[in-house]
């Protein structure tokens, strides 16, 4: 997967097509009771396939204007990579493309796999490449080499037969090895490792290891791989892979030894000297504590960590930072004092969905330019977040923290680096149109969205001059980003910087002076090789517009990027920018005084040619390889079946597996599901159609559930309810039939259901003796509960779900289904209506606590109604799985979930932490004909009552206070944590009916202490 620096809607689809309906209430959520976000698709692709010798490109008609050069460098980049291996593939590699990243995050190949941030991906069940063609031509080419790497190492290594874990750093440094590129970022993180002495041990890295910087451990990844050639050439590459691939599927010794007959100790010792040395030149160079005053975030009394991209408001008092928030795990946009650092203000506080918008986007060039803008007058504050399938413009206000403005950009992809004019009427910015970036103009009156470059290069960072009558932009040509300027009144566009260094975006220090990173160095100092090949880190420069004149300022160790202006008077302009020091990009200010060096503009170069990336090889399209795909073309089988296992507080296990096939797309699927409590058996044929926002599904089942019909004077006459356990009482349900299942999506987070099937239903107690018995008690009464026959549901649905998650689950957010079913009366069917309501809501307390509140209530009503019933786990702890049972019931749900232990440490490695829990539930359930407990030979027959707080007299007994009728409640502690994967939970709970004279009543006196005694139970499943 190559970066820069959630429930998907297919996922969900499957999940609703095990839930059978309002025929049963045992479902994909037994296992995970969350309903999930949306992955929308947003257009409907009509896919072709183009074969060539080592590729099966899957496009669609409007990228097929790029299909010739994708073909170009697919080849080239297979004869590049398999020639370094010396490993041919044995089958052609799908090549699935999207036009834009936009498109590319609708793919359901890994559904939430193409996250933004991802450039692409590659999957290594079917070798599959998926990926954007938004990117420059060389950096395009790249990232399929990147990719292409990694199906190679998934052939070397298969993804199949892996037992020990393959550091993450070993295929992506490897393929970013193969790719050979040093962004000027990248280079900069492994210089600073390696001056800063904080290179990990290379041969213990887990993941991303103990670094909140993604990148780093690609980069350190690159360099080691780098390391390898340099010591034993690219034959010990190879090596290294193939003895890793030994030590991987368990057998032979460690590959450091294998292949470079050195313990892995030593080879992290030698890597981290080769680095060292390698970086030895550079040493010397200044670090933050040479500029001025640091106005970063304090990490240890805030909960910001780094400042990535700052803009600082028209007076120079305050300055925008985007940051990382630890406590919220997302990017937000703070205020800070120019003149200490203080925090004034987090204009993005709290989670993003709760201001309109997904996320804050970020450029995919990182913070090479810039992230946001302020109005002239300094009130307002203006950048791109994601909201549906485009970015939008947000406009904030900046006093009272409203925004004010949401602008989205429907007809431009992956907007960035938003400039408000100096008048306040437009905004200028960067984006995307048929994959080839362009600067744009917003009028913010009309909405009118202009294309202002229209060129074949990809431009970037567009910011106006003081007087509005240009502007100045980056565009990448021959391979590195050079600034532009474009005159309004005639669109001139003029190339201002030349040579092979790139440039970052630019600020105006004054009305004739550009203030800018660059990769440059002094002309006047020839450069030896080594210095050439790692000194490529930004660096302060400045271009006067009139005669050419180019000076540098900062010679750093880790790069400066992201220059403003604060000041303008004074001795010397103030001025901040970032900077990257031991792993971490801090602000500083930073007084221009005299400069390092001078140069001329034309020092390095003039205009001349510029010229487009060109693929190594060419490749000649052939009409007769295009067909289009067929819509089960190329069925497989989708990975590994995966298993969810459980234990309900009543000690039944449950557990489930699934089978699917899918094309190669992952649109077309058909899935084969299994599952069980106790001896219980579920199991499902299902075809999934996921190509379009309208999804849907058929399916066929036979579903055999247990209930418990212990209630008496409902199916036994109650003179017999002492000799009936529960046990006795277990009743079975069995559907067989089919159902077909769509949703709508209405955006990310809300979205429709539909349903509708035929089925054959049977319903029975286990115990013969007892079912012929009850059956009979039934008839006698009336009214047979028991249902038996054909049924027809019918359903519609609306669920909404804005719940943020965290690896222990709900932190924070809202959730709710609305569901309605009717069974029509058609030809002697079994006929019902059905309503089931489920809410739910998390509120954040501090930073990983929850307060978790879920009211659900469930009528059904018809000549035979449909059953509710629920009980144990976490819908009503302390009571017998599925204890209730009823065609009308409720229950409710507090919980305050706490963190105790964030992990520990075990034989068995480092497992879960331990949560702790204050519950407390409420609930009941009742046959519409049942009795209420409230009712006496002189009242009749009274419907359910939850409560009551009159005076009673039952017999002898005088019973008067508030107390629970029909209705049961339960509080507690417990406490959670994860083993092996899966959520274990102790409980001790305490049943009440919040009436001790009542409770001893209802349960007899002995019944009623033994009610009252604390009840601990060990369940495994997750938390609502």
């Amino acid at each position: 997967m190559r970066t820069r620096a959630t429930h998907s809607a297919s996922l969900l689809l499957l999940a609703a097509v095990i839930a059978l309906g309002s025929a049963g209430q045992l479902n994909a959520q037994s296992y995970i009771p969350y309903y999930g976000k949306n992955a929308v698709h947003y257009d409907n692709f009509e896919w072709y396939i183009y074969t060539t010798d080592h590729f099966e490109i899957y496009y669609y008609k409007e990228n097929e204007e790029h299909l010739q050069r994708v073909a170009s460098y697919a080849e080239s980049a297979y004869q590049h990579v398999s020639s370094d291996l010396r490993h041919d593939l044995a089958a052609k590699v799908p090549l699935i493309i999207f036009k834009t990243h936009s498109e590319f995050e609708q793919q359901n190949v890994a559904p939430g796999a193409a996250q933004e941030g991802v450039l692409a991906f590659a999957e290594g069940e079917r070798n599959r490449m998926v990926l954007p063609l938004d990117q420059p031509s060389d950096l395009l080419y790249a990232l399929i080499v990147h990719e292409l790497t990694h199906i190679f190492q998934y052939d070397i290594i298969p993804t199949s037969l892996i037992r020990r874990n393959i550091p993450l750093w070993v295929n992506e440094g490897g393929a970013d090895y193969e790719a050979g590129i040093w962004n000027p970022l990248d280079l900069m993180m492994v210089r600073d490792a390696a001056v800063a002495d904080i290179v990990p041990k290379m041969s213990e890295m887990e993941g991303y290891g103990s670094s909140s910087n993604p990148r780093l451990v690609y980069n350190l990844g690159h360099a080691l791989y780098e390391f390898i050639e340099a010591r034993w050439g690219k034959e010990g590459v190879r090596q290294f892979l193939f003895s890793l691939r030994k030590s991987a599927i368990g057998g032979g010794s460690s590959p450091y030894e294998e292949a470079f007959q050195m313990a892995a100790k030593e080879f992290d010792q030698q890597f981290e000297k080769y680095l060292k040395d390698r970086f030895k030149a550079f040493r010397d160079k200044e670090r933050p504590a040479d500029y001025g005053q640091d106005l970063s975030p304090d990490q240890e009394r805030t909960h910001y960590s780094s400042a990535y991209s700052i803009e600082p408001s028209p007076s120079g008092d305050l300055i925008a930072v985007a940051t990382g928030n630890r406590h919220d795990q997302e990017l937000d946009i703070i205020l800070v004092s120019s003149k200490d650092g203080s925090v004034v203000r987090n204009l993005t506080k709290g989670f993003d969905k709760d201001k309109g918008f997904e996320h804050i986007s970020t450029p995919s060039e990182w913070n090479q330019v810039p992230w946001m803008t302020w109005s002239p007058v300094g009130d307002r504050i203006a950048y791109f977040a994601r909201r549906e399938k485009s970015r939008s413009l947000i406009v904030q206000n900046v006093i009272n923290g409203d925004v004010e403005r949401k602008v989205d950009m429907t007809t431009v992809d992956e907007a960035s680096s938003p400039s408000i004019s100096p008048d306040g009427r437009t905004v200028v910015f960067a984006g995307l149109h048929n994959a080839i970036g362009d600067i744009y103009s917003l009028d913010f009156e009309s909405g009118k969205v202009t294309n202002l470059t229209n060129d074949t290069f990809s431009d970037y960072a567009p910011v106006y001059s003081p007087d509005g009558k240009y502007l100045v932009y980056l565009a990448r040509i021959s391979g590195s980003l050079k600034l532009f300027r474009l005159d309004f009144d005639s669109s001139k566009k003029t190339q201002l910087t030349f040579g092979t260094q790139d440039e970052a975006g630019a600020k105006f220090l004054d009305a004739d002076t550009l203030i800018f990173p660059s990769t440059a160095t002094d002309p006047a100092t020839p450069l030896t090789p080594e210095i050439a090949r790692n000194g490529n880190i930004f660096n302060l420069w400045s271009l006067n517009l009139k005669n050419g004149e180019l000076k540098q300022y900062t010679d750093a160790l880790g790069g400066v990027l992201s220059p403003v202006v604060l000041a303008r008077t004074g001795p010397a302009p103030r001025l901040a920018f970032i900077d990257y020091y031991k792993g971490d990009y801090s602000l500083h200010t930073f007084d221009l005084r005299e400069p390092l060096h001078t140069a001329a503009s034309a020092d390095f170069g003039q205009p001349g040619p510029i010229v487009d990336f060109q693929a190594p090889m060419q490749h000649t399209l052939v009409a007769e390889n295009t067909k289009k795909k067929g819509r089960f073309e190329k069925m497989f089988l989708d990975g590994r079946p995966p298993v969810a296992l459980g234990v309900t507080s009543s000690g039944d296990v449950f557990g489930g597996t699934q089978v699917s096939f899918t094309d190669v797309l992952g649109d077309q699927q058909f899935s084969l599901f299994a599952s069980s409590v106790q001896q219980y058996k579920t199991m499902s044929v299902s075809y999934a159609n996921l190509s379009r926002r309208f999804q849907y599904a058929l399916q066929g089942y036979t579903m055999t559930q247990f209930f418990y019909g212990n209630l008496e004077n409902a199916f036994y006459d109650p003179i017999y309810a002492n000799l009936i356990s529960r046990s006795d009482a277990l009743a079975t349900q069995t559907v067989r039939g089919g159902t077909a299942f769509g949703i709508y999506p209405l955006n990310r987070y809300r979205r429709v259901e539909f349903s509708g099937g035929l089925q054959q239903m049977t319903e029975e107690f286990t115990d013969s003796g007892l079912q012929d018995y009850s059956l009979q008690y039934q008839q006698d009464q009336g009214q047979e509960l028991f249902r038996n026959g054909t049924v027809m549901p019918l359903g519609v649905a609306f669920i909404q779900e804005t719940t943020v998650f965290r690896e222990y689950g709900p932190l924070s957010g809202s959730t709710m289904r609305l569901s309605y079913n009717v069974s029509p009366n058609i030809g002697g069917l079994i006929s019902n209506q059905t309503f089931d309501g489920d809410a739910r809501y998390y509120a954040r307390i501090a930073a990983n606590g929850v307060l978790a509140l879920r009211a659900r209530g469930f009528k059904s009503w018809g000549e035979q109604p449909n059953y509710l019933y629920f009980g144990g786990n976490s819908e009503m702890r302390g009571y017998d799985y599925r204890g209730f049972l009823g065609h009308q019931g409720f229950y409710l749900n507090g919980e305050l979930r706490f963190p105790l232990i964030e992990a520990m440490l075990t034989p068995l490695g480092v497992m879960g932490g331990i949560r702790g829990v204050f519950f407390g539930n409420l609930g009941g359930a009742a046959l519409n004909s049942q009795c209420s407990l409230s009712s006496t030979a002189a009242t009749g027959c009274q419907n359910f009552q939850v409560f009551a707080t009159d005076t009673q007299r039952v017999g002898t007994n005088t019973i008067s206070g508030f107390r629970l009728v029909d209705a049961k409640a339960s509080y507690g502690i417990g406490l959670e944590t994860f083993a092996l994967g899966f959520p274990i939970h102790f409980d001790w709970s305490y049943r009440t009916l919040f009436n001790n004279e009542w409770e001893s009543l209802v349960y007899g006196t002995v019944g009623g202490a033994e009610f009252r005694k604390v009840k601990f139970a060990v369940w495994m499943g997750y938390d609502f």
